[in-house]
């Protein structure tokens, strides 16, 4: 490589890592892109120790250790689970037997999963209705973790009323789907 290339090939390499974003594989030569590309997804990627750094900052309570911990978040327990031969990492915490559950709670906990549960969802168990998040490892950040960590616990705390995950919810806009106005041939979702 002449000189010029590599001190080109150096400074956008840098001004891409200073920028925290990925180097542009438009500027680079595929090889040397798709390298450099790897590199930067590498350094971002969710780690089953960096994933218990955070739980440790988010919680004083903190048990367990690599990739099974429980934790308590505002008053409710919570066990998060990472597998990093799977890349998958999961956040639950119990609401109560699955068996006690009416019909109509059922509906609503299905409703919820598509519109107000966001990331978080319901989900059964060995028998416990629980609120988890699931997702997988290495492309996990750690702002959306602590997100995932407020909507399982949101989740759970609104069971039995308003069965939201936060603030945020798709849907209908309001009142029961009778009272609702589709528009002609489009299927009310």
């Amino acid at each position: 490589m002449n000189g010029r290339f590599v001190y080109t090939l150096t400074g956008v390499l840098g001004i891409s890592l200073l920028a925290n974003l990925a180097p542009s594989s438009e500027l680079l030569p595929e090889p040397v892109a798709e390298l450099a590309i790897a590199d930067a997804q590498a350094q971002s990627a969710m780690t089953v120790e960096r994933l218990g750094d955070i739980l440790q900052d988010e919680a004083g309570d903190l048990q367990g250790s690599a990739g099974q911990w429980q934790l308590s978040v505002e008053g409710q327990t919570v066990i998060v689970l990472a597998d990093t031969a799977n890349n998958r990492m999961r956040i639950m915490t119990p609401i109560g037997a699955a068996e006690t559950l009416s019909v109509d709670q059922v509906e609503a906990i299905l409703v919820a999963n598509f519109h107000s549960a966001l990331d978080a969802r319901y989900a059964v168990t060995n028998g416990t209705l629980v609120a988890v998040y699931v997702h997988p490892l290495a492309s996990l950040q750690a702002d959306d973790f602590r997100s995932a960590l407020q909507q399982v616990t949101t989740l759970a705390a609104t069971f039995g009323t308003t069965y939201t995950s936060g603030e945020l919810g798709f849907g209908p806009a309001a009142g029961p789907a009778n009272e609702r106005k589709v528009p002609e041939g489009l299927i009310d979702i």
